[in-house]
């Protein structure tokens, strides 16, 4: 089995790429060094048993159908309370989880990054699967959110990003990658990668991203309720972490 974790970017040169393979029950985790456009993505996915994208995999409902009757001139469905065009009904699940929204992927730049994962989605569909993938996480992809698994795995992260305070966000990624260390050294060998994740947020946050989508096909993140599994197909659903990370094992 291969687990691809793929932090996505507007960027080629921002987006990193890590791969979980397994060596005959030995797993290894190893960066992609070449620059991640969007021929590498398609390359690297294939035959992939699990593929985790920090990007959303979808728009809001609400704001899909707004935005598509305003350009038909018709009804504008929006009110002042413009909550339920800015974010999805997993966006609303996280922020319970995790104390805060993730960005808006229609009202903040995210919605770039959006477009370049619909477009790999189409490419995944036509080049690699046959078929679209699920944006819920029942199929081979499944959308991840770095931050929410931090906090559901109890591992402090501020200021692992700080682009202002550069030694200070290596310092935080660096006890991050050993906390991540300890608690899949039974079963993955991070030692090739572990000096690169603290060096590149990138590399760390796609390293997320692939034991998220491991998380996923073992069934402990978070799904959607019955009422909720409609939506989460059009949307996207972020799966979030459900149990400590040093319990995650790969499937037998």
């Amino acid at each position: 089995m291969r687990v691809v974790g793929i932090d996505l970017a507007a960027s080629p040169a921002t987006t990193g790429v890590v791969v979980l393979d397994d060596g005959a029950g030995s797993w290894a985790a190893r960066a992609i060094a070449e620059e991640a456009d969007d021929d590498l993505l398609v390359d690297v996915v294939r035959g992939a048993g699990a593929v985790g994208v920090d990007a959303p995999l979808g728009w809001p409902d609400a704001f899909v159908a707004a935005v598509a009757a305003h350009h038909r001139f018709e009804h504008w469905s929006g009110t002042t309370d413009r909550r339920p065009m800015t974010h999805r009904r997993t966006d609303v699940v996280t922020r319970d989880i995790v104390g805060r929204y993730p960005l808006s992927v229609s009202a903040d730049l995210l919605g770039v990054v959006a477009m370049r994962a619909a477009l790999l989605q189409q490419r995944w569909a036509d080049e690699v699967w046959g078929r679209r993938a699920a944006r819920d996480g029942s199929g081979p992809l499944s959308e991840t959110y770095p931050a929410a698994a931090f906090a559901a795995w109890g591992i402090a992260c501020r200021g692992y990003k700080a682009r202002g305070r550069p030694e200070e966000a290596r310092a935080v990624r660096g006890t991050i990658v050993r906390e991540l260390a300890r608690s899949t050294d039974e079963w993955l060998a991070l030692d090739t990668i572990a000096e690169l994740a603290v060096e590149n947020d990138h590399v760390l946050d796609a390293l997320v991203c692939a034991l998220v989508a491991l998380a996923v096909v073992t069934g402990a993140t978070t799904t959607p309720s019955a009422g909720e599994a409609e939506v989460a197909r059009r949307e996207g659903w972020i799966h979030v972490p459900t149990s400590p990370l040093d319990r995650l094992r790969p499937p037998p």
